[in-house]
């Protein structure tokens, strides 16, 4: 029988993510005042501007909130990004078994190696009592080499990855993970 786990985050929400959302607004404003004041002076087709303004700020907006669906399947995780509820991208998927570290975020040592890093961390959207925690894993990939993954799996997701970690690994952990 296939083992199957899924789960969907929301990223967590940064300084520099409201800073960039404060800037669209404030360009917006800046290009429809111009714009008015042009039409205004004389230039009657300045107010296409505005509208275009207006219509970029909304779609940047909206696909500034990222969410991020985790799948486990057989050992299989697959991560995708969702930007703006509508547009997904897969982001990563890798095999479990190719994890060399695993464990809390706050309590595994990272390599000192350079590595293509993936952060998909973010906050459990499924209402209930929250028990994801933030992970770390280490693997190497076929297409970017040398990996490390940060990501916020809940309980049963880390049930669908752990059977499938390797001994080395399960180990390294002390049977714990």
């Amino acid at each position: 029988m296939d083992q199957f786990a899924e789960q969907l985050v929301k990223k967590y929400h940064t300084t520099s993510d409201d800073i960039k959302r404060v800037a669209i607004v404030v360009i917006t404003v800046l290009i429809t005042s111009v714009s008015l004041l042009l039409a205004v002076m004389g230039f009657p087709l300045a107010l296409i501007l505005p509208v275009c303004a207006i219509w970029a700020a909304i779609y940047l907006l909206k696909m500034s909130y990222v969410e991020y669906e985790y799948s486990c399947t057989n050992g299989s995780l697959d991560i995708d990004k969702i930007m703006g509820q509508n547009k997904r991208r897969s982001m990563l998927s890798v095999e479990v078994r190719t994890f060399t570290v695993y464990g809390k975020a706050d309590a595994v040592e990272e390599s000192d190696a350079e590595m293509t890093t993936f952060s998909a961390m973010g906050e459990s959207m499924m209402g209930e009592e929250d028990d994801a925690a933030d992970y770390y894993a280490e693997f190497e990939h076929s297409e970017y080499g040398k990996c490390c993954l940060f990501f916020s799996p809940d309980s049963r997701l880390r049930d669908a990855i752990e059977p499938y970690l390797s001994r080395e690994v399960k180990r390294k952990n002390g049977g714990k993970t």
